[in-house]
């Protein structure tokens, strides 16, 4: 398997924005991650939402942008990029205040000496316009992902059935485990309210908790069945991995330069429901079947 990149994790502002504790792994070139309440691993994120401010705090010359992201939710998302983020500062340069925006980059927290407050911000390797469409299919794969955490939380110590059912990844055990190392002591109803508000927004509805008991954190997908119609959850089978390996397959074929950055196809593919681990699974599959290969680290074009 050729060497990637940590993947980028969908994650909502209000989790990122409590992920202060950092964690480096006993191995060679380990990043540092930040580990959230409720488990996410973070190095990268992808990230979406509204560019609500921007501007360059440094010169002309030796620019340094700080700019503010609006997720669905009304959070914010906080970025920086300067002379050591040359690609982020440029692409910040070129939007303006008010586009919708997906975003990939690294996550980062800073501690200042005279405070005691933890300030989580992104720097931008990768951050492009793009439609609100493309920012509330993001919006629906990040709660999915959160739900997830939700319900492996609530499992853990307390259910072994419902967790092996959760059917975690390596990577999202040692982050839930990690978690519960750093706080011992988390409210996950209000990540469930997160969830619920989340949802209701993206639906268009007021958002407002249930008054009825605790909010499970337990969501039916998005769909068109009607009142009283149940509807079946939809499994990936081979004509839908066959439907993505084709898309992923067009847009790297659209690439009229040296191949395709990992990280502009990541961006562009999650509009279709792709995230970053089907990605990877899916140009394996099409480096295995010759179809693409990496002219230079991490870019892809067609062989």
């Amino acid at each position: 398997m050729a060497q990637r990149r940590e993947p980028g994790v969908l994650v909502l502002a209000n989790e990122l924005s409590k992920a202060v504790e950092k964690h480096v792994e006993n191995r060679e070139y380990s990043p540092t991650y930040l580990i959230s309440e409720i488990g996410a691993k973070l190095s990268r994120v992808l990230i979406g939402g509204v560019l609500d401010q921007i501007e360059n705090r440094g010169s002309e010359d030796d620019p340094f942008y700080t700019a503010r992201v609006i997720d669905p939710n009304g959070d914010f998302y906080y970025l920086q990029a300067g002379q050591y983020n040359p690609e982020g500062a440029t692409a910040l340069s070129k939007l303006e205040i008010g586009v919708p925006v997906l975003c990939i980059g690294k996550v980062r927290a800073r501690t200042p000496e005279d405070s005691e407050r933890t300030y989580v911000s992104v720097q931008p390797e990768n951050i492009r316009a793009v439609s609100m469409d493309e920012v509330n299919h993001w919006a629906i794969k990040t709660c999915d992902q959160l739900m997830r955490r939700i319900n492996a939380n609530k499992a853990f110590g307390n259910d072994d059935a419902a967790l092996k059912r959760a059917d975690l990844t390596a990577r999202e055990m040692d982050g839930l485990e990690l978690s519960k190392d750093f706080y011992p002591t988390v409210a996950v109803e209000n990540y469930a309210a997160l969830l619920y508000d989340c949802l209701n927004r993206l639906a268009g509805d007021e958002v407002s908790m249930p008054e009825t008991k605790n909010f499970t954190g337990e969501f039916e997908a998005a769909g068109t069945a009607t009142d009283g119609e149940a509807e079946e959850k939809e499994v990936p089978g081979k004509d839908g991995a066959n439907d993505n390996e084709a898309k992923v397959m067009k847009l790297i074929k659209e690439d009229e330069g040296d191949g395709i950055y990992y990280d502009d196809l990541a961006i562009k593919i999650s509009s279709e429901g792709v995230d970053n681990p089907m990605l990877d699974e899916i140009l394996d599959s099409l480096t295995d079947q010759g179809l693409v290969f990496q002219p230079r680290f991490n870019h892809y074009k067609e062989a």
